[in-house]
């Protein structure tokens, strides 16, 4: 009893450490942390630490002499059955995997959190292979899914998984999430109020908005912040629209599109029997619906208080990306 008490401890106190140093940037620190670590338990007990932290940190390497490197070496035949076997473990898999896409500022997290909470979904990442991919630098923002990162989230045990991710549907992209089971559910948002909130979120130190403004930025006035938001994302809101379109007409993914306006603040019953018949057998609707009408989130309008100018030059471009598409649902 005493040794199964001692194992509990050492695995807690492991897991514990796993969460510490997953958001640990600094390479310097996160080395000498880790080695300290392993150099206060049993060696025999080392490679399988290692192996634990590099999972959790993709920045740690151990220090392993140069002996011990030969042991441990793999050739490319023996790496290219394991990692085939952990893509058909990863992709063959029964669970629910989802992806919530969404440009900035449209409140994606109001859906990933609400199909967390109802189906029992974990969070994921699918763009960087690391437990915590955002506090180390990360972006979430237009990458196309990382494969190892698609593996590692498809070994995760529990119902499935849902990442939240603002990317664009590349061929690429559309495939990887039809190998790897992933339904996307793209969230669509009136563009003026989209624009408004970006602004907001980039005036907060930290936001993945923020360092893509310039230095100064929350010095300047308003409508020239709005200038600049609107020059950086009105036409990858217009891209991002156009994107899943185009895909779902060429036949390489079939997304469900949900409208900010008409589902989450419109009759979240009926978005919530959307979800549960794109979803599947094991979406309940039910609690879906429940969920959802938990859930609060700002109401539509932040748009009408754009400057004139903002929204000339929001409408001009959306207008100049549309050809033949129809991107009204973004302008009105």
């Amino acid at each position: 009893m005493d040794n199964l008490a001692r194992k509990d401890d050492q695995a807690q106190e492991f897991g514990s450490f796993l969460h510490a140093i997953s958001s640990v940037s600094d390479v310097a620190a996160l080395d000498a942390m880790c080695h300290d670590f392993l150099y206060r338990q049993p060696p025999q007990q080392g490679l399988e630490y290692s192996a634990g932290m590099t999972w959790a940190n993709p920045f740690f390497l151990p220090n392993i002499p140069r002996e011990s490197l030969d042991l441990l070496a793999l050739d490319r035949g023996y790496f290219a059955e394991m990692v085939m076997r952990a893509k058909l473990t990863a992709a063959r898999n029964d669970r629910l995997n989802v992806l919530v896409t969404a440009a900035p500022g449209a409140a994606p997290d109001f859906l990933d959190g609400a199909l967390s909470i109802a189906l029992g979904l974990l969070t994921a990442n699918i763009v960087a292979g690391a437990a915590e991919p955002v506090l180390l630098g990360a972006s979430t923002l237009d990458q196309e899914p990382d494969e190892f990162a698609l593996i590692r989230e498809g070994l995760m045990m529990g119902a499935g998984y849902v990442a939240r991710h603002a990317a664009r549907c590349t061929p690429y992209a559309a495939r990887m999430l039809a190998l790897y089971n992933i339904r996307p559910v793209v969230v669509t948002r009136n563009i003026f109020d989209t624009i408004a909130e970006i602004e907001v979120a980039a005036l907060t130190d930290g936001s993945a908005v923020a360092a893509m403004m310039p230095a100064g930025f929350a010095s300047l006035g308003r409508e020239d912040r709005l200038m600049l938001v609107a020059g950086r994302f009105a036409a990858w809101i217009a891209e991002f629209h156009l994107s899943w379109k185009r895909a779902e007409r060429e036949g390489l993914v079939k997304p469900l599109f949900l409208s900010y306006e008409a589902d989450f603040l419109g009759d979240r019953h009926l978005a919530a029997r959307k979800l549960a018949e794109f979803l599947g057998p094991k979406a309940n609707a039910m609690r879906l619906s429940a969920v959802l009408d938990e859930r609060e989130i700002p109401a539509a309008g932040a748009g009408e208080t754009l400057p004139a100018a903002v929204r000339d030059m929001v409408a001009r471009i959306v207008r100049g990306y549309a050809g033949e598409e129809d991107l009204s649902a973004l302008l009105d």
